[in-house]
Parts: structure tokens; sequence; C-alpha cells
């Protein structure tokens, strides 16, 4: 049960950084970024609602596309955040 709870917070405390901390690429910061930002969103709402391995690589899956659709949508502790989660296995 303890595991379940740091899964949430983890995954409640990536979310609340992928949408409270972006830095858009200024006025030129295209829909498509903030496309893939709302999918990385979705992923981790879908993770923390449901933590499994299926959800977990999706939402790796979304942060993997923004990263390459936008590598510089994130900055700072919310990209090292997400880096972070990317690098830990799902299980």
């Amino acid at each position: 049960m303890k595991k379940q709870q740091s899964v949430y917070a983890f995954g409640i405390g990536i979310l609340f950084l992928s949408l409270m901390s972006c830095s858009k690429s200024g006025p030129g910061a295209t829909n498509a970024c903030e496309n893939q930002a709302d999918k990385i969103a979705a992923a981790a709402n879908a993770y923390v609602s449901n933590p499994g391995k299926n959800t977990c690589e999706a939402y790796k899956a979304a942060i993997n596309d923004l990263f390459k659709t936008c590598p510089t949508y994130y900055t700072g502790v919310s990209k090292q955040t997400l880096e972070d989660f990317n690098n830990t296995p799902c299980q």
C-alpha cells in the first residue's frame, strides 16, 4: 500500500510540474508543443488513476514524443523530473 501511495504522489508531482512549470519558446511556441504537453498531462492522469506497466509506458512515450517534437518546451526542474521518470523502469 505504501508503494502505491508513493506512485500516486510521484505521479501527481510530475503532473503538477508538467502543467505549472513549462517554459514556452516565446511567442513562436507552436500548437504542436502545447498539444504534446496536453498528451503528457492526459498520460500522467491515466498513470496516476491506474498505475501499471501499460500506463507507465504510455506516459513515457508521451514524454519522449514531446522531447523529440519540442526539446525546449520544458526546462529546469520540470524537464529533469520528466527525464528522471523516463529513466525509471516501469513495473
